[in-house]
């Protein structure tokens, strides 16, 4: 049986609701990976759609499935890609929680593959959400 599941995650020298808003809508500003984002639906709700433009020239829709003010979680579902990817599905999600003794926050960014993701793919996302996760601490720290 292969890992079809990543985990990544850090503490940022922020605030749970500065980090908070670099990732509650999903738009991925804060990604230097990402070159724009196309927001379908109300920003920041169940059930918009974001058609994400990447810098080496991909591009994935993804759908808002989950969104909790209260614990600080989003969750989007992959739809589709171009060019098209070599697994059926991944559900990602970017979770947050205070770290009440120094007001920091602790992030963590899952993404669940179907189980036809090899270990190429697993790899890609692992690098990916350490980088997103880089990004994000620089962009948080930047507006504390």
């Amino acid at each position: 049986m292969s890992v079809t599941r990543v985990v990544e995650s850090r503490v940022i020298d922020a605030p749970v609701e500065i980090v908070w808003k670099h990732v509650r809508t999903v738009e991925l500003g804060f990604w230097k990976a990402v070159k724009n984002v196309q927001v379908q639906g109300a920003p920041g709700e169940v059930g918009g759609i974001r058609k994400i433009s990447f810098n080496d020239g991909a591009v994935q829709e993804v759908k808002i499935v989950e969104l909790s003010d209260v614990a600080h979680f989003v969750s989007f579902d992959f739809i589709e890609a171009q060019p098209p990817v070599a697994f059926m599905s991944a559900m990602h999600t970017i979770a947050l929680r205070k770290v009440t003794a120094t007001n920091t926050t602790f992030v963590e960014w899952t993404a669940e593959f179907s189980s036809d993701a090899d270990l190429a793919v697993i790899e890609d996302s692992r690098y990916k959400r350490r980088e997103g996760l880089e990004d994000l601490a620089k962009a948080a720290a930047s507006k504390k």
